[in-house]
């Protein structure tokens, strides 16, 4: 026998929107790439010397190959040896900083959108956004330098004391895809 429908039995949803009215888009980009925090090519440069740099320790354990037991054993103990302070390298950084390193890894996949009532951060596998913000907490918005494409930096000035904010009180884009038109939205 069914029972009768109660509406305190179903899931809590996990994003509800603020009102119920629908929103005006005023501003949708995917900056890609060019979200990426300036300095990221030399971090990325830096892993490649170091990429190198094993695999020429590699090439010089395992060449010439290996002719008995000993060699291998030497060979096989040495490259585990190697692999695992990679491992531990790459566990210390992972765990000292794991909000840069997910925020770097996230930051080619957000979607940022401005409506006329926010502001809002968004990944495409996730129903919640990373961040939200009213525009009640907006003053306006900031255009830097652009390059001829458009893409250029620009700020959101939040109200002050605003925790969202740095210490200038904005939240600073960099290589934004049209900048100009992020910025006019806020006008």
């Amino acid at each position: 026998m069914d029972e009768p429908f109660d509406p305190r039995n179903l899931p809590a949803p996990r994003y509800v929107r603020l009102e119920g009215m629908a929103e005006h888009i005023l501003y949708m980009a995917r900056p890609g790439l060019g979200a990426l925090p300036s300095g990221t090519l030399a971090v990325v440069a830096f892993a490649g010397l170091q990429i190198w740099t094993l695999t020429i320790l590699l090439w010089a354990i395992w060449w010439p190959a290996p002719l008995g037991l000993p060699d291998y054993i030497f060979s096989i103990s040495a490259t585990t040896i190697l692999f695992g302070l990679v491992i531990g390298v790459g566990w210390l950084l992972l765990r000292k900083y794991p909000g840069f390193v997910l925020a770097v890894a996230r930051a080619p996949f957000i979607r940022l959108t401005v409506t006329d009532r926010r502001v809002v951060w968004n990944l495409p596998w996730q129903a919640a956004p990373l961040m939200e913000i009213g525009r009640e907490r907006v003053v306006t918005g900031l255009l830097g330098q652009t390059d001829r494409k458009g893409r250029g930096s620009a700020a959101l000035v939040l109200v002050p004391g605003d925790p969202s904010a740095d210490i200038d009180g904005n939240i600073h884009f960099d290589r934004l895809p049209d900048a100009a038109r992020f910025v006019a939205a806020f006008g």
